[in-house]
């Protein structure tokens, strides 16, 4: 990796946010499912609602204060994204809405194998219970971002 004053002002940011996005993913699973496994707890609703608002509110809190920190870099050096930076962002894009999309294909053949055969079902994610639907769907939201920002990274590598 090079020095951080070689990178471009996207690449810093890409970086920033990949590493905080990492961390809050890495708390909310270990929050939510024991021993890092991909069956949640068993949570009561005012139990899942309280996580999942604590998780929205730091989400929130992170990406709120990374964009609030490079749009005042921006204002001090008149950053301007080039046509590099803008195909690595679109690669980074496209990447992250593909597994966006396989994800929720899975979520989708999941729960109808899950309806259609009913608790005969043995899969590695069952759908029972709304709690694993929705771990589930924010497991694949978060590898998604993440993939799309760790794209980002490699391409700013790479080119």
């Amino acid at each position: 990796m090079s020095i951080i004053a070689d990178m471009s002002e996207p690449e810093r940011q890409s970086w920033v946010t990949l590493l905080a996005d990492g961390l809050v993913f890495l708390w909310f699973w270990d929050a939510i499912a024991p021993g890092w496994s991909f069956s949640p707890y068993n949570f009561s609703p005012s139990e899942t609602g309280t996580l999942f608002f604590k998780l929205i509110l730091v989400a929130i809190f992170y990406n709120a204060i990374i964009a609030a920190a490079f749009a005042l870099r921006r204002r001090k050096n008149e950053v301007d994204q080039d046509e590099r930076d803008v195909e690595i962002q679109s690669f980074g894009a496209r990447i992250g809405y593909m597994a966006l999309q396989f994800g929720v294909v899975l979520v989708i053949v999941g729960l109808l194998l899950s309806y259609v055969i009913g608790d005969d079902f043995v899969g590695p994610l069952d759908f029972y219970a709304p709690v694993k639907v929705l771990f589930t769907l924010v497991c694949i939201s978060y590898v998604a971002d993440l993939l799309r920002h760790g794209a980002i990274v490699a391409r700013y590598r790479v080119v």
